[in-house]
């Protein structure tokens, strides 16, 4: 038996109850915590892999050597990801909690693995200057998660002293995180790494290393094509539509609202005797408030009065079309949009003008062409920070030009060979 099944605590409420039954009840808390549906479908996906591990091995309540099983099986399935075992213990430890139960795993946090208190000190004071900065909790997630990281790296490399680190140090890190970290996850590393570095006032050139020399985000969403953006509107006259999709899809041009945004819509959002639509903005947190515009009221209201499920109780306002009625997902915003260019003959290309950030951008393009400053044309879609406002200069291509600098000759002569 693994080793691993030294550190199993299971109780007696646990070793009596079938796993089927625990199963049962854990899917019940996870339905009661009210995750989104793309999250309660991963942890149903979880527990079906439990139950069909389960009954491989003829097992009909948990043991020990189950468990231990169980957990070597997953660190097999992927063995150079330590998040697979991290999951499964998380998910026995959920199965307790629905039954009341002691946690078979005490998992231990990547901070407390820290034994330098000169970083720990560090880390939490970051902690804090993130909280009085007033961050989203999942962006002080995101941020400590880095750092943390790093502080760990530093640890195993006996480096307590920023003086000590260098370049070398942060390529390490950053290539070690690679072979742990999908390429995708691995892209958010170098401007949370650069916030930390700069708070805890590393050496300057570290900070430069870590901006210039390491993975950077992807480039943002290019604007969709004018051509495109008509062949949407005119999709929205059509007669063969489904009054959910010509809302939504109107909703995305007239405005340039967030998938999210406007899944999360309800009934008392809309005034409709000034107007307009209020929300709070689910990235940002920030209220929002723009024009209910003629042409989107009217879809709205066909959609509510012809088509949207009667009776159900429920305040969102685009639901599910069959039983049981719930609000639709992101998701179906992005199909919604990608199904009306394919009826439109659209062809598709891998360079993300199709969906709905590529709208968004659009949007505020247009505005700009029409002499709106960038940011009020991008505040009118909700961003108001600086750094996502620079996002959109590079559409006022007239601007960019007339501050463009010739290429010096000697620059000229090198493009050339």
């Amino acid at each position: 038996m693994p080793r691993l099944s030294e550190r199993i605590k299971l109780s007696n409420e646990l070793k009596k109850i079938p796993i089927s039954d625990l199963i049962v009840k854990a899917k019940l808390l996870v339905k009661a915590k009210g995750y989104q549906k793309s999250t309660i479908w991963h942890y149903n996906e979880r527990f079906n892999d439990l139950q069909h591990f389960a009954d491989l091995l003829n097992a009909e309540k948990l043991s020990a050597e189950f468990i231990a099983q169980y957990i070597e099986e997953g660190k097999q399935r992927s063995p150079n990801h330590a998040r697979g075992s991290v999951q499964r213990k998380a998910l026995l430890n959920l199965t307790a909690t629905a039954v009341d139960a002691a946690h078979v795993f005490t998992i231990e946090k990547e901070d407390d693995q820290i034994r330098t208190k000169f970083l720990r000190e560090s880390l939490n004071a970051y902690e804090q200057h993130l909280k009085v900065q007033e961050q989203r909790k999942d962006s002080i997630k995101s941020y400590l998660q880095v750092a943390t990281k790093f502080l760990l790296y530093l640890d195993t490399k006996k480096k307590s002293v920023p003086s000590k680190v260098t370049v070398i140090d942060i390529r390490e890190f950053i290539t070690d995180l690679g072979g742990k970290w999908s390429h995708r996850s691995l892209q958010i590393v170098p401007s949370l790494l650069k916030t930390y570095l700069k708070f805890a006032e590393f050496p300057i050139d570290l900070i430069l290393f870590a901006s210039f020399h390491t993975l950077h985000k992807r480039k943002p969403v290019h604007a969709m094509s004018t051509e495109n953006i008509e062949v949407l509107w005119k999709y929205t006259e059509s007669s063969d539509v489904d009054l959910r999709s010509k809302a939504i899809v109107t909703i995305l041009l007239a405005t340039g609202m967030r998938p999210v945004d406007i899944t999360g819509l309800k009934l008392d959002d809309i005034n409709w005797s000034n107007g307009s639509i209020g929300f709070i903005q689910s990235k940002t947190g920030e209220w929002m408030n723009i024009e209910l515009f003629p042409v989107m009221g009217s879809a709205i209201i066909r959609y509510m009065t012809e088509e949207r499920p009667k009776g159900t109780g429920l305040k969102y306002i685009f639901l599910t079309k069959g039983a049981p009625y719930r609000r639709i997902s992101p998701e179906n915003c992005n199909h919604i949009l990608k199904n009306a260019l394919k009826k439109a003959g659209v062809t598709f290309v891998a360079d993300g003008l199709h969906c709905p950030r590529a709208l968004r951008r659009s949007l505020v393009s247009r505005m700009i062409a029409k002499g709106i400053p960038i940011q009020k044309a991008a505040a009118s879609i909700g961003h108001v920070g600086e750094d996502s406002v620079d996002l959109y200069t590079e559409l006022d291509m007239k601007k960019m030009k007339s501050i463009c600098l010739p290429i010096p000759n000697s620059m000229k002569e090198w493009l050339m060979t």
